[in-house]
């Protein structure tokens, strides 16, 4: 990362060199004044390295951090600006309400923090231009931090110093459809190492973050902004299939892959030998077959009765509890179409179709 500077506006000063802050006999005579950073986290994203150039703007520390969001939609990016040492304030879904709320706070910010001096407003909405300038008329030397393409530009709003910080290796964010092919890779991977279809969605994330050093959220915030990074799977239910048994628990994820079950198919079938009986005990008729996956469906939501779930949980249980594939049942059956067929044909069954798939519920 490196630091290059540009005069962008009349009668601006420019600045041709960065140096680390180095400490001067007024600087220690006014050593208990401070410095706040405002960010709108919905605006604006600012990483580690945009921080230490901040520090290196102003004159005073930066001791006071604040970022405002409707964080249910942002992913994760609490957790991490919470791990970096900011207070968090939340505000309702809509466009402009974390806008709104920065304003209203930042006004009163020097009766909030008397020891406050300078302030960095971080965003790159020119509704902030209003609240910078109230603050100057305050006294308080404003610095106003917004994005410009890959660029971070720092502007002294009393001086008219602008800085601007130049990536010189940006991270290179995956198209959906680089992404999309990035994760199955993963999770057949790690369905090869642990034997199960389903894997947790947590290990997927961390597994990619792992790899390509990026986080899911940051793929999210590229491509879908202000939403939760597992939208994007519910977003592709061609692709992937999620499953969540509770609300608190954990959430597990598949492919939706229609040659999955042909290479199921396949598998079993080389274990067959001598013409073996492909019904499965006690289950010789299409009832038998419907009140077995009537059972499993009571199983799979015995904390939430009534409730649907998806019909790819579904089939895998089946197969877990009786080794064998559901779709190799319902042939052994000589019940014509696919399992999709077959539940849409059962009385106790009743099924829509949702984002994430087709779903069944107990009638």
């Amino acid at each position: 990362m490196s630091y290059a500077t540009q005069t962008e506006l009349n009668g601006s000063d420019t600045i041709t060199n960065i140096k680390p802050f180095e400490p001067t006999q007024h600087d220690f005579v006014n050593k208990t004044e401070i410095a706040v950073l405002l960010l709108d986290a919905e605006n604006l994203q600012i990483n580690t390295e945009t921080e230490k150039l901040l520090t290196t703007v102003c004159n005073c520390p930066i001791q006071i951090k604040i970022a405002f969001a409707n964080w249910c939609r942002m992913g994760k990016l609490d957790i991490e600006l919470h791990g970096r040492g900011y207070d968090l304030i939340h505000v309702p879904a809509g466009k402009d309400n974390a806008d709104g709320k920065m304003i209203a706070l930042g006004s009163s910010i020097h009766e909030r923090y008397p020891k406050v001096k300078e302030v960095l407003v971080c965003s790159s909405d020119k509704v902030m231009t209003n609240l910078c300038n109230h603050l100057q008329q305050h006294g308080l030397v404003v610095y106003q931090v917004s994005k410009q393409g890959e660029d971070i530009t720092v502007l002294n709003s009393s001086t008219g110093q602008l800085v601007r910080q130049v990536a010189n290796s940006v991270i290179e964010i995956p198209t959906i459809a680089q992404f999309i092919h990035q994760i199955k890779e993963l999770i057949k991977a790690e369905q090869k190492h642990t034997k199960n279809t389903w894997i947790q969605l947590n290990t997927i994330s961390q597994n990619y973050k792992n790899k390509y050093n990026l986080t899911i959220s940051q793929i999210a915030a590229k491509h879908f902004p202000g939403k939760k990074a597992r939208e994007i799977f519910t977003n592709h239910p061609q692709e992937f299939v999620l499953h969540q048994i509770a609300q608190d628990a954990a959430v597990y994820i598949t492919l939706f892959d229609i040659n999955l079950e042909q290479a199921e198919k396949q598998q079993d079938d080389a274990k067959l030998s001598n013409n073996q009986s492909l019904v499965l005990p006690n289950m010789a008729t299409k009832v038998d077959l419907e009140q077995a996956l009537k059972q499993i469906i009571n199983e799979l939501t015995n904390h939430t009765p009534g409730s649907y779930i998806n019909i790819g949980p579904l089939g895998s249980q089946f197969k877990e509890q009786y080794g064998k594939p559901i779709t190799e049942q319902i042939k052994s059956l000589q019940l014509s179409g696919n399992f999709l067929k077959f539940l849409q044909s059962c009385k106790s069954f009743q099924l829509r179709k949702s984002t994430k798939g087709w779903e069944i519920a107990i009638k």
